[in-house]
């Protein structure tokens, strides 16, 4: 405490009287004035509680009431370094009067001598009262010494301390003498007295003072303890009762010390009690107050001491006013609990006296047994959910409050399909649903479909396996490494759909989810993940296919029912994976029956004593795991008909599994024709059928005779159905004569014949001939050409490849095309480099014309180092204008010049001792479309990270005015596929995006194909716009939409250049509107980001599509309320930034045909640094809709219009006539004019 207050610069208070002692006789009126920084306070013997907490001002008693007699605190006027003054005033002063008086600042807690308070021991001289303390008992302890409290009025007196047959005064060297203390002497001296008292002797008149009963105290006090232990609560009026209790040591004396709030009105009632125990002794302290006040609320402190050891024990007493009710909530009005938890208390704060009546009811009824304010629920379940509500009352004051609380009991995902068991043998192209059905709170919101393939996991071993199924341990295939996620690219068997709905089931809301299996192919193993915020489940499903139906069946051939005399063949086939052990029985008919002729109920279990064994041969059906045991009874006969039981055993439960087979043997007899043949007139040319039909399921072999020869099937003649049915087709003049059906078996033959007579010629047969002959050359010819005239359809036409496979191109508003291409100029000696130090790699990309090669360059920088580059080339027999379109796309990009943002042009080699080559940057994280599909289940919303810019940088950053500030990390990535995708890289991303179409528009030039695809993301997440020319193949990328005779993508394409094939800038901030989109959904729909920046970037789409392109944001709006968005975050957390000169781009007016080691110099020099866009928390800085950028107010629309809404007005660029729009950039018509100057001065390419 002294060091605290020392802490701050206090002055302690003053008095007017200085010193340590003053002295005043009796009657006498004492005026001390106390002055200080603070409000001040007064403490005196016998008045207000000294607040050091002095003793022997306990000790002292108040004068008897007089007349004249008053103590009187007075404030006076300060000074100014001590505002606060109080003056003390006693009046008629008298002997017990005598103490300490103590001035202190009021309102500081610590009281500190000389510090924050200041005192003065003042003596009241009365020669007539020199001793001033009442009768007391005098506690001895064990100490070597004691002090006996003889208090007296006047200072210097000669004190001695005398009893029976004892005297002794102070020598200085053993006893003692304080006059504000009293007298210390040995405790051996005193220890064996009955009591001690002081005298003194003034003007020969001997005084005494009280007499102390010695009183030899234990040394030791065990415990103390203040009743009630709670706090105490009352209204006004009623009484308070406290009980201080201590236990001490045998014998042991103690001495009780009240402090409380009021105590100088000197209401309360104090009584004490002893009681011996058998081995302690307990002490009592009774406090009672009557009629207790609001000005004796406070906290009470009782105090035991036995001079050696000192115990305290403390309670507060509330006084309310009157009766009153309030509750609270302690955790909200909300409890949520997880099923199976063991007790969940619903916690409510109660503060009411008095205390009133409890009662819950649980959704409106009463729950019995439960009067307290916080309810426990054990053994926690589903049906404990619910609203409960307390009602509290006071009935006599007539209050009542009642609080509801909402208990939500969560219950873990439990899959129902788990507790039944389900199959696990499917057929095999059959198609199958594989059903999981989901019960939980919160219902999970995606069921995961996972599968790995049929065999053993690598992490366990066979042996471990086979130990742990024998021990009854749980399936450990779910722990493997290598499940996969099912989809439909990437499926063992063809997936047809998943879909997951929500149905009530006995009352529940369950979630389903099935896996459609178009045709089950493969044994593989399936599972299905269910989650919610309070648990998991997983149901493992073993999809073995078999082309087994159940894994078990019985095949009997030829038929079930054979003819006498015929060889049978029964097969049981039954899938290896699951069963073993097959067995054949034929059942004994006699067995079947009781000795009272009841059929005997069968079971597979003891099939053995009703049936014969019988020998089978065991064969392994070849590329499948399947096993047949074949049972052949060759020669069939009657007293073979009967019951033919296979029996398996399950290689899993070891259960027994029977299949039952009854073989109907039918009687062999002769056979019988249901009708004879009959004689047939038939035209030379027609076609005849004749038909033998015989009675009966079996049909006999049967033969066919004409003129007594053998008829056999040829051409134009056929044997069907069984050979009961001759036909002959064309008829000729030969085919006449007697026909004869024989029919036989083992029994005998039945025979039917019948004539067959031809009329007319074959003459004309050959003339029908020849005209079917000629008919079908015609239509071939017909198809030939057909297919000729399709497939030149198809070809794209040469002449429109040099234009329409171009990301890059300028404006052909008012001259053509090709004609603009011819003034562009290309200066070989800064842009050509030597085929020799370019080494050629693996293929990154290629078109239906061109490709793109991953190489490495050697010093194409100026320097010895080794550069990896990308190569645009054609492809092997390129055409004239396949390689006019590569140059007209290498100009462009010289004309364009160099920017952070867009792949630029490094070097190219054009002499003709070699193909054509464009050398641009590489960019060694792909395209942006499929690194964010990649990263979507690694996306974080936030990255903690905090690197600060460089000294250096921050001062060239501050030197550089009028420029775009962003938020930037000198921090390298090694590797950003290591790197978790954030919320931060996806708003720089779409940043830099804006900020290379800024510089483009600059150029003049307008962009037709702006997707994540043509987006490369290259180190340190920098993202280039990039062209990939002829090495796109836009008739096999399904973003391309056939329109007429050009593949358009229509995703990302403005209405007025679907329409009326209109491509502005305009209309490329349609397509930069559905990038965001593809960026910040990760290449798809929105996937649970929850941040505020989306609601940012999807009011930035609505601005981006516009119906009316001229009411569409630019791009340096774009670029202003991206940075915006970027900068407020910087400031609002106080990170270092750095600005981004403008310079980056070359936007002068002229062309920018620095070479790529000039642009390499120039980064070095001036943008040595790798940007990181970094902790762009979400901000919404941006007001929508209507962004205001720049004084410019960009209007969106209250929702998005179809492109029949659309109001099309006529805009300045014109699409090239060929029609290819698949993509491009284009020059307005003024900078070609420029460049048209130019040339003629200087002279074209």
């Amino acid at each position: 405490s002294t060091d605290l207050v020392s802490s701050y610069s206090m002055t302690p208070p003053t008095l007017s009287i200085t010193e340590e002692e003053h002295v005043i006789n009796a009657k006498d009126t004492l005026t001390i004035t106390c002055r200080g920084q603070h409000p001040l306070e007064w403490s005196w013997p016998g008045g207000k509680v000294d607040p050091a907490g002095k003793e022997e001002t306990e000790l002292v008693a108040s004068a008897a009431p007089s007349s004249g007699r008053a103590i009187q605190e007075e404030d006076c006027e300060g000074t100014g370094t001590k505002p606060y003054c109080k003056v003390l005033v006693l009046t008629e002063a008298q002997a017990n009067d005598t103490g300490y008086y103590r001035c202190y600042y009021k309102y500081i807690h610590a009281k500190i001598e000389g510090t924050t308070a200041v005192s003065t021991y003042v003596f009241v001289r009365d020669f007539e009262q020199p001793f001033i303390n009442k009768p007391e008992t005098l506690l001895i302890s064990k100490k070597e010494s004691t002090w006996v409290p003889c208090l007296v009025s006047i200072p210097d007196l000669n004190v001695t301390l005398t009893s029976q047959n004892f005297f002794t005064h102070p020598d200085g060297k053993s006893t003692f003498w304080d006059n504000k203390k009293g007298m210390q002497v040995p405790t051996h001296l005193i220890r064996d007295l009955l009591y001690v008292h002081c005298e003194t002797v003034i003007d020969k008149k001997v005084f005494k003072s009280n007499f102390f009963i010695i009183h030899i105290a234990g040394s030791e006090l065990y415990d103390i303890q203040l009743y009630p232990k709670k706090a105490m609560e009352l209204l006004v009026g009623e009484k308070l009762v406290l009980n201080c209790t201590v236990w001490a040591e045998f014998n042991s004396g103690v001495h009780f010390q009240w402090s409380y709030p009021g105590k100088q009105t000197q209401r309360a009632v104090i009584e004490s009690e002893r009681r011996s125990l058998q081995t302690q002794t307990e002490l009592f302290s009774i406090l009672t107050l009557h009629n207790v006040s609001q000005q004796d609320l406070g906290k009470y402190t009782c105090t035991a001491t036995n001079g050696a050891q000192m115990l305290e024990e403390s309670t507060d007493v509330i006084v309310h006013e009157k009766p009153f009710i309030t509750v609270e909530w302690r955790k909200g009005p909300v409890i949520e609990a997880t099923a199976g938890d063991e007790a969940v208390k619903l916690p409510v704060k109660v503060v009411a006296y008095p205390p009133p009546d409890f009662q819950w009811y649980k959704d409106g009824k009463l729950i019995p047994k439960q009067s307290q304010s916080s309810m426990q629920i054990k053994d926690v379940s589903e049906q404990h959910a619910g609203t409960y509500t307390l009602v509290l009352r006071n009935r006599l004051a007539g209050l009542e409050k009642h609080i509801s609380l909402q208990l939500i009991v969560n219950v873990p995902p439990r899959i129902h399909e788990k507790e039944a068991s389900s199959p696990s043998i499917y057929s095999k192209r059959s198609p199958q649903a594989l059903t999981c059905t989901v019960y939980g709170i919160p219902a999970p919101e995606v069921i995961q479909w996972q599968w790995r393939p049929w065999m053993p996991c690598r992490m366990f071993s066979r042996r471990s396996l086979h130990r742990a199924a024998r021990r009854h341990q749980r399936d450990r295939m779910p722990e493997c490494k290598d499940w996969k996620d099912v989809s439909r690219q990437d499926a063992v068997n063809p997936i047809e759909s998943i879909d997951t709905w929500v149905e009530s089931v006995e009352g529940r809301n369950k979630t389903v989810s099935k896996l459609a299996i178009q045709e089950a192919n493969v044994s593989a193993m399936y599972k299905c993940i269910a989650s919610n915020k309070v648990g998991r489940d997983e149901r493992l499903i073993y999809f073995y296919v078999t082309t087994i139906p159940d894994g078990f069946e019985i095949e009997s051939q030829p038929s079930e029912e054979p003819i006498e005399g015929q060889d049978l063949q029964l097969s049981c086939n039954a899938d290896n994976y699951t069963y073993e052990n097959l067995q054949w029985y034929r059942l004994n008919l006699s067995k079947l029956h009781d000795e009272e002729g009841n059929p005997l109920v069968l079971d597979c279990k003891n099939v053995h004593h009703y049936a014969t064994k019988m020998q089978g041969e065991l064969r392994f059906q070849p590329n499948s795991n399947d096993a047949t045991l074949l049972l052949s009874i060759p020669n069939i006969s009657l007293d073979e008909e009967g019951d033919y039981v296979c029996e398996v055993q399950n290689r899993k439960t070891r259960e027994k599994h029977c299949h039952k087979k009854y073989i109907s043997v039918q009687a062999l007899e002769i056979p019988r024709l249901k009708q004879n043949l009959t004689d047939i007139w038939v035209n030379v040319s027609d076609s005849i059928e004749m038909r033998c039909k015989v009675d009966g399921n079996h049909v006999p072999e049967i033969s066919w005779y004409k003129d007594e020869k053998l008829v056999e099937e040829v051409s134009g003649i056929d044997l069907a159905d069984f050979n009961q049915r001759l036909s002959i087709q064309r008829v000729r003049e030969e085919d006449a004569g007697l026909y004869l059906c024989s029919v036989c078996n083992a029994k005998g033959c039945v025979n039917s014949s019948a004539s067959v007579s031809v009329e007319g010629s074959d003459d004309r047969t050959n003339v029908e001939i020849v005209i079917l002959i000629g008919t079908g050359v015609i239509a071939v010819f017909f198809w030939i050409l057909l297919i000729l005239i399709f497939c030149n359809i198809k070809r794209p036409a040469h002449a429109d490849i040099k234009t329409g496979y171009l990301s890059i191109i300028m404006d052909p508003g008012e001259v053509p095309l090709e004609e603009q291409c011819e003034y562009l100029p290309y200066d070989s000696s800064k842009w050509e480099f030597p085929r020799d130090r370019l080494r050629l790699g693996k293929v990154l990309g290629h078109g239906a014309f061109g490709k793109v090669v991953e190489a490495s360059a050697f010093g194409i920088n100026k320097s010895n180092s080794c550069e990896t580059v990308a190569v645009k080339m054609l492809k092997e027999g390129a055409t004239a204008s396949e390689h006019k379109a590569l140059m007209s796309e290498l100009k462009i990009l010289i004309h364009i010049g160099n920017h952070l943002n867009v792949v630029n042009l490094l070097g190219a080699c054009t002499k003709p001792n070699g193909p054509l080559m464009v050398i641009v940057e590489f960019c060694k994280y792909g395209n942006l479309s499929n690194y964010l599909r990649t990263k979507r289940e690694g996306f974080s919303p936030y990255r903690k990270l905090a690197v600060s810019c460089s000294h250096r940088e921050r001062q060239r950053g501050q030197q550089i005015t009028n420029c775009l500030i962003i938020f930037c990390y000198f921090w390298t990535v090694d590797d950003l596929w290591q790197s978790p995708l954030t919320m931060e890289d996806l708003i720089c991303y779409s940043f830099q995006v804006a900020r290379g179409m800024e510089f483009l528009a600059s150029r003049k030039c307008i962009h037709r194909d702006l997707a994540a695809r043509n987006i490369l993301l290259s180190e340190n997440n920098v993202v280039k716009i990039c062209d990939f020319g002829l090495a796109r193949d836009i008739y096999k990328d399904p973003d391309y939409v056939r329109k007429g005779s050009a593949r358009l993508p229509l995703k990302w394409m403005a209405p007025e250049s679907i329409f009326d094939k209109v491509y502005t800038t305009q209309s490329d901030v349609w397509s930069f509107g559905v990038l965001l989109w593809e960026i910040f959904s990760l290449g798809g729909d929105f996937c649970g980001v929850k941040q505020t920046s989306l609601l940012v970037s999807y009011r930035i789409m609505l601005s981006c599509w516009h119906g009316d392109p001229k009411e569409r944001p630019t791009f340096s709006d774009l670029v202003e309320i991206l940075g915006n968005l970027l900068q407020e975050n910087v400031q609002q957390e106080g990170k270092d930034y750095i600005p981004l000169n403008d310079s980056h781009s070359s936007e002068d007016d002229g062309f920018s045909q620095v070479p790529s080691s000039a642009q390499q110099n120039s980064d070095e020099e001036d943008f040595d640094m790798r940007i990181r866009c970094h902790s762009l928390a979400a901000s919404n800085c941006v007001s929508f809709p209507g962004c205001l950028t720049g004084g410019n107010q960009i209007r969106c629309p209250s929702r998005i219009k179809t492109f029949e809404e659309f109001p099309m007005t006529h805009t300045m660029y014109k699409a090239h006539p060929d029609n290819q729009t698949d993509s491009g950039m284009v020059l307005a018509s003024e900078e070609f004019e420029r460049i048209e100057n130019r040339h003629r001065k200087e002279g074209g390419f």
